[in-house]
């Protein structure tokens, strides 16, 4: 399930950044859909980044929990 929730952000991101260089070599204004789906993704990524660092953050404590253990794949 993790493979294709990657390949998707993958895909959304290329075709985000396909249309965005597109319309700046054309002189054009990026849509706003594509700038939303842009900021979507970096939003999505930040928070993902965030996750993360708690539960790498509180594995170096040493806090258990069945929350941190499954984010950590124990």
């Amino acid at each position: 399930m993790i493979e294709f929730a990657v390949f998707l952000y993958g895909l959304s991101a290329g075709l985000v950044l396909m249309i965005a260089q597109r319309a700046q070599r054309e002189a054009r204004p990026i849509p706003a859909v594509v700038n939303a789906m842009g900021w979507g993704l970096i939003s999505m990524s930040s928070m993902l980044a965030i996750l993360l660092f708690a539960v790498a953050l509180a594995m170096a404590v040493g806090v258990g929990g069945p929350l941190v253990q499954s984010l950590a794949g124990m």
